[in-house]
């Protein structure tokens, strides 16, 4: 990014922060820290990389020896400041990717949060602009409104009236307008595919694109295809032509021709093709209930479909009465209103048995005895429902690391029960310092992930503090506590399906991107058909203190020998011959259970420019470097103890795209591999 791209940012968070001495300290500051970093000596052979804004990232690259330098210029959540990656990027791809970037917000306006576009939906106002009525559109229509004051574009076949929603989009007015009056299907799928958009537009929902075409029952006959009148014999069979490969691009195949079988990692890692899981996303699920009881308790099941992996909230209105919401994939919601004949106790637990996709909810009885009925259940479904927000406070706080906290999020009247699915995560908004709302995505962990009980209706997080982040300095701040953050239901692009015939599976994670990584590995460990042949861990790290959950990691390799973890370090020294750590009450001998690998760690360049605490030295038990094509190799090499068909990856946005490309090169099939963003 020039100079003249970083002035604009500079200008544009000036502006929207305008009477807000804290915020102008925040800008000066990243501004100076920016320009600390862009410094080159004659000669100078570091590599400096400058992330801005979540990973739309700055980076001048220099001719480097092996060094790396990463800046964090503003307070976005995500794991930018987190260096692993290892090899340069040119500076024009990442100029395009700051552009591009999801991350890349601009300052809203007053009003403008996403908790005012929810209010703003719920007005009763007709944001679609059709009266409530659900119309079929036409592509030659959508076309015609393209313009500022009247906008409509299309997502996945289905058409939404985005003019009202222009102001509060957080990419701002003219990348939204990138996709106006057309199918923006691929744009969105760049830049923000896990969003839930369905939950977001709902209200501006007009109706399902159609497209009209020609459709000739009787084949024209090729002008240089001769045929007697007399003849009875019926015209050639078409030919279908394969694109064309680089490897061979005249390739003719025809309908008798077989399919040539997909390679597979080996024999016992069986890769399903992908005509099974579509049969199964056309079905429609419609879930099923029943109940059962004991003499101090009550069960209240519902059947879903197998790894279904729904989000579910349980709302308590008193002893007699709850709501169950069940959130299924293509933004379906079903709900239940019950009302029971004996007095509950809250909360109750809800256990989920993934493979059989059931869902049961279990209450005590606040007086033993054996009902004759539940009750009364009332059931309804909503197609494209609107979000709804849940207010929490935050209940405890915990510090793990020099820079991060676990914590557990209460519900502000402890009435709402809800369970993330595996892999999803939920947008927090906060009212900050200087008055601003600020949204940020975060995935919660399990209970055992956190060095504290969890009651069942809270939420545990585990969040790095970053020193610009306005957000993660506010649910992280030891005094007061934060409180009223607004919450919205769990979303994602995650299923478990993807999963279900690979049995060696490869697990990448940076940073706190440990966090969809950590709940997914229960689920795996326990998984009961097609059980895991082996599970692999690569987690990135800068130090050995930032290493998040390290005690549970171990423990569970401890537990389960089909799981490894290895752990790779940047930000330490690296001597020429690593000495073992002298024997003491807190240093792990030959007899200790903890799994450690032989290696020595790589170092990197200061990030501020300037002097720095010493770095540590490598330790037995840790690799050296960042993410690089030598180490996604053992992921795809048939012969490592590591290999893996299916391959799960989570970090900041240059983390994934490296990871990514390597995949590619080292032939591993991007069909298998899921890439969580947030």
């Amino acid at each position: 990014m020039s100079f003249c791209g970083w002035l604009k940012i500079f200008k544009r968070r000036k502006h929207a922060a305008v009477g807000s001495e804290e915020s102008d300290e925040r800008t000066s500051s990243a501004a100076k820290s920016g320009g600390a970093g862009r410094k080159k000596t004659p000669g100078s052979g570091s590599s400096d990389r400058t992330a801005d804004n979540g990973g739309g990232a700055e980076r001048n690259a220099k001719n480097s020896a092996g060094t790396d330098e990463v800046k964090v210029k503003n307070g976005d959540e995500s794991d930018v400041d987190d260096d692993f990656w290892a090899t340069p990027v040119e500076e024009a791809k990442a100029d395009e990717n700051d552009e591009g970037n999801p991350r890349n917000k601009t300052a809203l306006k007053p009003g403008h949060s996403l908790m005012d576009w929810i209010r703003y939906g719920n007005s009763g106002v007709d944001l679609a602009g059709t009266g409530g009525r659900v119309r079929p559109v036409q592509h030659t229509e959508l076309a015609t409104h393209n313009k500022p004051g009247d906008v409509w574009m299309a997502i996945r076949g289905k058409v939404y009236n985005v003019t009202s929603y222009l102001d509060f989009h957080p990419g701002g007015v003219d990348e939204l307008m990138r996709g106006a009056g057309k199918d923006a299907t691929k744009l969105f799928d760049e830049v923000h595919a896990w969003v839930n958009y369905e939950s977001l537009l709902a209200k501006c929902y007009i109706g399902p694109l159609r497209s009209t075409g020609v459709l000739k029952l009787v084949p024209e006959e090729p002008e240089t295809t001769s045929k007697s009148p007399s003849s009875s014999m019926p015209p050639p069979s078409p030919v279908f032509l394969k694109p064309p490969s680089s490897g061979n691009p005249s390739v003719i195949v025809t309908p008798s021709t077989p399919a040539v079988a997909p390679k597979v990692l080996s024999a016992t890692s069986v890769v399903s093709s992908s005509s099974e899981d579509s049969a199964i996303k056309l079905s429609p699920v419609v879930p099923r209930f029943d109940w059962i009881q004991k003499t101090a308790e009550v069960t209240f099941i519902f059947y879903t479909k197998a790894l279904c992996n729904p989000a579910v909230v349980v709302e308590f209105v008193n002893n007699l009465e709850f709501n169950v919401r069940i959130f299924l994939e293509g933004n379906v919601l079903h709900r239940y209103q019950f009302q029971v004949t004996n007095n509950l106790q809250w909360p109750c637990t809800v256990r989920q048995s993934l493979e059989a996709g059931k869902v049961e909810l279990v209450f005590n009885k606040l007086l033993p005895t054996l009902w004759t009925n539940y009750g009364q259940m009332e059931h309804d479904q909503i197609e494209n429902y609107p979000m709804e927000l849940h207010e929490y406070d935050v209940a405890t706080r915990i510090e793990i690391t020099h820079d991060s906290c676990a914590l557990l999020l209460r519900p502000k009247n402890n009435s709402i029960l809800q369970v993330t699915p595996i892999g999803h995560h939920l947008s927090i908004s906060g009212t900050v310092a200087d008055g601003q709302v600020v949204t940020r995505s975060y995935t919660p962990v399990p209970p055992a992930a956190v060095p504290t009980d969890c009651p069942p209706t809270f939420i545990p997080l585990l969040v790095k503090t970053y020193p610009l982040g306005a957000l993660s300095k506010h649910l992280t701040r030891p005094v007061p506590l934060a409180t009223s953050l607004q919450i919205l239901q769990p979303s994602g692009n995650f299923s478990l399906a993807k999963l279900k015939h690979h049995n060696r599976i490869a697990l990448l994670a940076a940073g706190s991107g440990i966090t969809p990584m950590l709940a997914l590995l229960s689920y795996l460990l326990e998984r009961s058909s097609n059980k895991m042949e082996s599970i692999c861990l690569l987690y990135f790290n800068k130090t050995e203190a930032d290493i998040w959950c390290r005690e549970m990691l171990d423990n569970l390799c401890t537990k389960d020998k089909r799981l490894t973890v290895k752990h790779f370090l940047s930000d330490v020294e690296s001597p020429t011959t690593v000495q073992p750590p002298p024997r003491s009450a807190k240093s792990p001998g030959p007899d200790d259970s903890r799994p450690s690998t032989s290696t020595t760690v790589a170092g990197s360049a200061d990030e501020d420019g300037g002097s720095r605490r010493p770095k540590a030295t490598a330790t037995a038990g840790f690799e050296r470097g960042r993410i690089s094509l030598a180490i996604v190799q053992q992921l795809t090499n048939v012969d490592s103890p590591l290999a893996a068909s299916f391959v799960c990856l989570c970090g900041p946005k240059p983390f994934n795209e490296l990871a990514c490309q390597h995949l590619e090169q080292a032939g591993h099939s991007m069909s298998y591999v899921h890439s969580f963003q947030g």
